[in-house]
């Protein structure tokens, strides 16, 4: 791992550790530190070897953070179990470096985390800067989320299907503190103890999924995912990754898709050829609809 800036040993035990991957913010990475709470908090920046030279910047304006640079594109999990191993708080906030914290509703889901050992991960509301609420529960995926998931051509083609609404929790109401499957990633509390004894994301995601592979684990050790509808971010979405190649990102959801599928349902060696075929195929829809990248 590469240096990281110093800690201050004056600095009393956190409540929450915040853990922000970062990878050529821009102007978000400084957006997203200015809402971080001070008392109680903890923020651990990992750099995910960004070419630009805003992080510096925001190192500068904030020197209560702490800063890593890994030196390469290591992926969201990496990044974040690097910056989870210097954490002390109780809780892991894991927080894109394209949102912004509430405070009222952030302090009140880690409130909620805390107060039943049985509850090991917790989100709450996350608002698009329109105002509207971003759809972030999930249910587990099974074979027929591969085809009608989030990001999937079927879906868009045919929305309302079935198979995309029960997988989206389309019929969940959102008013409601409840347990769930799975919370997205994008602003995931997690009791720190829980997260080393789960011994973290699998790093063999490297964008998308290990946050739903990660409450997976947890369920199947006897631990709960709650929801809580409390307003605990503003997400905007889309910035963060603004420059990037939407066909590389298409190519490492299905990447991610197929891994979970095969590390959770098992299948034969047959099915897995028709889940690889069925992930080039849809990559290959998305170039015709969207045209090829130049």
């Amino acid at each position: 791992m590469a240096a990281s800036t110093p800690r201050s040993r004056k600095n009393p035990t956190p409540i929450v550790s915040v853990i922000i991957p970062a990878y050529n913010p821009g102007k978000l990475l400084e957006r997203c530190l200015s809402s971080i709470p001070r008392k109680g908090t903890e923020v651990i920046v990992v750099d995910n070897g960004s070419k630009e030279e805003s992080l510096q910047e925001a190192r500068e304006r904030f020197p209560r953070a702490r800063f890593i640079f890994l030196g390469r594109n290591t992926g969201f999990a990496y990044a974040c179990n690097r910056g989870a191993e210097l954490a002390r708080g109780k809780v892991l906030l894991f927080l894109n470096q394209d949102a912004e914290i509430v405070e009222a509703g952030y302090r009140a889901v880690v409130k909620f985390l805390l107060a039943d050992k049985s509850r090991a991960i917790a989100s709450g509301r996350i608002l698009y800067p329109t105002g509207l609420i971003q759809e972030t529960l999930r249910r587990f995926p099974n074979y027929s989320s591969f085809l009608f998931g989030r990001r999937t051509l079927l879906t868009k083609l045919f929305p309302g299907n079935r198979w995309s609404r029960y997988y989206l929790c389309k019929d969940i109401d959102l008013n409601k503190t409840q347990q769930v499957e799975v919370c997205a990633g994008m602003v995931l509390m997690v009791r720190a103890n829980v997260f080393r004894k789960l011994e973290g994301f699998d790093e063999g995601f490297f964008f998308y999924v290990e946050d739903t592979d990660f409450c997976k684990r947890a369920a199947n050790s006897g631990w709960e995912t709650w929801f809580v509808p409390y307003k605990v971010a503003l997400h905007h979405v889309g910035e963060n990754i603004q420059g990037t190649n939407r066909t590389y990102v298409k190519m490492h959801h299905y990447k991610g898709a197929y891994r979970y599928l095969v590390k959770h349902k098992h299948p034969g060696p047959i099915l897995k050829g028709l889940l690889w075929l069925g992930a080039g195929l849809s990559i290959v829809a998305h170039l015709a609809v969207r045209g090829i990248p130049r």
